[in-house]
């Protein structure tokens, strides 16, 4: 690594740099503090290199303690080795002291090594210090090198020197009260080696739609990289593509890379540039193929690398994984360097008596480190260029009668590089800044280098890859896995040598010619919108969401029939299972982008409760719906229904419940559940096969809920991404508030390998219909090693957008606290439940799932035979009978197809028993409402006879 910044360090503060080394590798760094000292050290975290503490940066880039005024430390002339007051706060947190340096002097360059040994790589903190001073902030110059210790360092990388305006003008970045200018000086290849252009992004909130950004893709390293726009040299991103999975959509034009850690959504402008994209990724992914083959004879082709690792040492692991985010750094930032070395080509420049045309500035502008107060002569502002972009000195001498400032100042008329001489010690020479053909030189020098380090790096990382992941056999699908959906999945034959290397997206509901559709176009592409912005148009998509159809809400019953019921005693726990999940990689590679809900899996993938069942476990929390209805403040009865919402997330909690899937319904499958102590009835339906949906309701003495979700699960490489359409929909009989939300979009994280976690990401908006008001909940996003992140805060606002003073913050697995005026207050309103005892062991489940599947007295003669407690198969798998559970698993399959087959050579479509279809004329949104009266399902419940019940159990057709 090879970089040189701009630093400013504000008074009563300390600036951190944080860097990543690997171990036997040499940090070489050189400081120049201009007018006034600073101090500098070295610190280094001593756990993982992947773990930062809280209470210091996280980045490994810039950051700043702004809030801490530190004791003064000596500012005399032998207070170089004397140690600073920051080394006490920094140990105190954890840091290791590795090299205190002392005080740095101004306007004189402070040159330092420091060999990183055995087993000592990880993250390591630059600090500068200057605490000390009361009320002068200080800026300085810093030049740092990482190479490998005993070799040269690289040759071609600008020092500090005696001017600061021979340096090329950095752009800048702020962060708490210090500021970074940054001017990365790495390094790309030749031009045939990359492919650049431009590609709609997908913004990382909801309802922001897309962003045009530029792209490189580099085939040397097989890295994609993206810049705001093609003059823009500050790297956003970058992904090595050995370490994702890449799938195309080619109807929609969209292109999905799963890095494991974030995903992608790109679009192409028109179907030619897609075509070319898709081909640029191929040849990247069909480079990264032969790397694999030259180095080792158990290689796996491409379209195999999703296989189930071995298991490494995680210190291994964890320097690996340095290594490669090393070289997608230093691989994106080539790119600058690439245009850097075209803009200074002499081939490309204009005839030496022609003005140069500047290139169009990025967003944003730099302030210069030293600013005049007088205004600025021609020579002056010439001597401001960047410096491949100054007329020669015949030139100013020319058009100016005035002196140039450039030939009457040296210092201002010289470029220090460091160069290479003696033992690899970096030395000052000097270069005429008019001498662009040296210039260009350089930049080339540093190209190559470079080069040839990404393409080390590239070969290393591949043989490393090769020998900690050999490829594993695909899992042998057992017997259930030939559901009805097999002939969709599996009949295509393979392509031979032509096959494409990346994965084909099919969206979930193509079910036939009929769904071929194009992609909408309805989303405008905003390229200099904020991606974080928060305004009006945020809010008109959020409101546009909610629908103001009252016949959508559930209607209040009559009766509460079964209820009252005296109190009983439920299960606390169920067995634990005997067998662990299969794994998933074997059909998943196959079906990339599929509605995963839809798939029949081996029933050892699967946990002792339906999709109906887990539908119910949105009902654990009642209690806040109870609180809600007795609230008199309208926003306060907000914040418990938005609490509601999010409460049930936390049933994810548990990691070992992501391993497992609930059974997916028999169509016609139905559920009810009797909460005598809670004070609620529900009955739910799975109302439909393709797509799958469910309907339910539930009633409560003081409010109604209502839904028709239908979930889905794409699967885009390394996480699957779980949605669920339809509203959900809760009426207040006491005031006649109605809420509305669409239920937050979560992310199965590490299916391939890791610990799996499911994660909510995004937004989630609960609006009172009656008033207006809406709550926004946000998902705090994980970083890159921080894994799941639980965090989650809520603000509201008026029917006019203004924002309300009530809000929420806490953790969706844990608890909620109400805040007012943003500061938590000691009101918590919810705290999750219980769990079963030794929960990992049981499916992960809470006490309130563990007692979904147990027939109790209030069942116990009162069900209908479609009810998912007398589904053989699932009492099987809870009863620890697997084998049996997988036979009585594949016999209701086909019933299901039998019962279709004949229904299909009658000419009959499926009617649900319990619920009828509304339609929402605001959206479109398709419901379904519970049917009441004499065909009504508690009404039959009470006359204890069941009427056009179609047995969805039995094995025989029909």
């Amino acid at each position: 690594m090879a970089a040189m910044e701009e630093l400013e360090i504000h008074s009563k503060s300390y600036f951190v740099r944080w860097i990543n080394v690997s171990a036997n590798y040499t940090i070489s760094w050189s400081i120049q503090p201009h007018k006034k000292s600073v101090n500098f050290g070295i610190f280094k975290h001593p756990g993982k290199s992947s773990v930062l503490s809280s209470h210091i940066p996280a980045s490994d880039s810039q950051s700043t303690d702004s809030t801490e005024n530190l004791p003064a430390t000596a500012t005399t002339a032998g207070a170089r080795q004397q140690p600073s007051a920051v080394i006490e706060k920094l140990t105190g947190i954890g840091l290791k002291p590795i090299k205190w340096t002392g005080k740095c002097e101004a306007d004189k360059i402070t040159q330092g090594t420091y060999d990183v040994p055995f087993s000592e790589g990880g993250n390591y903190a630059l600090v500068f210090d200057n605490t000390f001073s009361k009320q002068i902030s200080k800026t300085l110059t810093l030049v740092l090198l990482t190479y490998p210790t005993g070799l040269q360092p690289p040759s071609s990388v600008s020092q500090p020197g005696a001017s600061t305006e021979s340096l090329p003008q950095p752009k800048t970045r702020r962060r708490g009260n210090s500021r970074a200018t940054l001017n990365s000086l790495q390094v790309d290849a030749s031009n045939q080696n990359v492919y650049t252009g431009l590609l709609q992004k997908r913004r990382r909130k909801r309802h922001q739609g897309w962003a045009r950004r530029f792209f490189s893709l580099d085939f040397t390293s097989c890295t994609l990289s993206y810049y705001h726009d093609r003059n823009s040299a500050a790297l956003r991103g970058a992904i090595p593509l050995s370490l994702a999975a890449v799938a195309t959509n080619e109807k929609s034009r969209e292109i999905s890379i799963d890095s494991g850690t974030e995903i992608w959504h790109l679009r192409a402008n028109n179907d030619h540039e897609f075509g070319e994209w898709k081909s640029a990724l191929e040849k990247a992914s069909s480079k990264e193929a032969s790397k694999d083959k030259n180095n080792g004879s158990l290689a796996a082709p491409p379209e195999l690398r999703l296989f189930a690792p071995s298991q490494p040492s995680p210190m291994e692991e964890s320097e690996w994984a340095r290594v490669e985010s090393l070289v997608s750094y230093i691989s994106g930032s080539r790119d600058a360097i690439r245009r850097l070395a075209k803009d200074t080509d002499p081939k490309y420049l204009t005839s030496p008596l022609s003005t140069p045309i500047d290139r169009p500035r990025s967003r944003g502008r730099s302030p210069s480190p030293q600013r005049s107060t007088h205004e600025a002569t021609p020579s002056e502002m010439e001597a401001r260029r960047p410096f491949w972009k100054r007329k020669t000195s015949g030139q100013l001498n020319a058009n100016s009668k005035r002196p140039s400032a450039m030939s009457t100042d040296s210092s201002s008329s010289q470029l220090v590089v460091p160069a290479t001489e003696g033992k690899g010690k970096p030395a000052s020479i000097t270069s005429p800044i008019d001498s662009m053909d040296e210039i260009h030189d350089h930049l080339m020098t540093v190209l190559r280098d470079l080069d040839n380090a990404v393409t080390e790096f590239s070969t290393l990382i591949t043989e490393s890859k090769e020998r900690r992941h050999p490829p594993q056999p695909s899992m042998v699908p057992r017997r259930s896995m030939e559901s009805d959906m097999s002939q969709e999945f599996f009949d295509a034959t393979d392509g031979g040598g032509d096959r494409s290397p990346l994965l084909t997206i099919q969206d979930s509901d193509d079910e036939g010619p009929e769904e071929d559709r194009p992609a909408s176009a309805a989303e405008a592409v905003q390229d200099d919108a904020p991606s974080d912005s928060d305004g009006e148009c945020h809010a008109a998509a959020t409101r546009q969401e909610s629908s103001t159809a009252s016949g959508m809400f559930p209607v209040k019953p009559k009766s509460l029939v079964p209820l009252p019921l005296e109190p009983i005693k439920r299960r606390a726990n169920i067995l634990a299972p005997t067998v662990l999940p299969p794994s998933l990689i074997g059909f998943l590679r196959k079906n990339v982008g599929k509605d995963l809900s839809t798939i029949s899996m081996p029933v050892s993938a699967n946990e002792p409760i339906s999709l109906l069942q887990r539908a119910a476990e949105v009902m654990e929390y009642s209690n806040l719906l109870d609180q809600a209805t007795k609230s008199t403040d309208p926003i306060e009865r907000l914040m418990y229904i938005t609490a509601f919402a999010i409460s049930s997330l936390s049933s994810s909690r548990v990691r070992e419940r992501s391993i497992r899937k609930p059974f997916n319904p028999m169509l016609g499958e139905t559920y009810e559940l009797v909460r005598e102590d809670q004070g609620f009835r529900f009955i739910s339906e799975k109302v439909s096969h393709r797509p799958v949906q469910l309907a339910y309701q539930a009633d409560s003495k003081e409010w109604s809920i209502s839904q028709s979700p239908m979930p889905s699960q794409k699967f885009w490489g390394k996480s699957a991404e779980i949605t669920t359409e339809g509203r959900v929909r809760i009426i207040l009989h006491s005031t006649g508030d109605r809420y509305s939300w669409t239920p937050a979009t979560s992310f199965l994280r590490n299916i391939i390998a890791g610990e799996k976690y499911v994660e909510p990401v995004g937004e989630l908006a609960v609006t009172c219909e009656s008033t207006g008001h809406r709550s926004i909940s946000t998902f705090k996003a994980g970083g890159m090693f921080s894994g799941r992140s639980e965090e989650v805060s809520t603000r509201a606002v008026d029917a006019n957008n203004k924002p309300v003073s009530l809000g929420l913050s806490g953790s969706w697995p844990s608890t909620l606290t109400l805040t007012r005026d943003g500061n938590p207050t000691d009101d918590i309103i919810w705290t999750a439940g219980s769990l079963v005892p030794s929960a990992p062991k049981h499916y992960g489940l809470t006490s309130f799932a563990a007692a979904l599947n147990e027939i109790t007295s209030i069942e116990d003669k009162h069900l209908p035979v479609t009810d998912s407690r007398l589904r053989p198969d699932q009492r099987a798998l809870e009863n620890g009978d697997l084998d049996h559970a997988e036979e009585l698993k594949v016999q209701l399959e086909e019933g299901q197809r039998a019962r279709r087959r004949d229904m299909e050579d009658a000419g009959e479509s499926w009617v649900p028993r319990w619920f009828t279809r509304i339609t929402d004329d605001t959206d479109g949104e398709v419901a379904w409402r519970l049917k009441s009266g004499k065909d009504g399902y508690w009404e039959e419940r009470a006359k204890g006879s069941w009427s056009n019940v179609v047995p969805v159990f039995e094995n025989q057709e029909g």
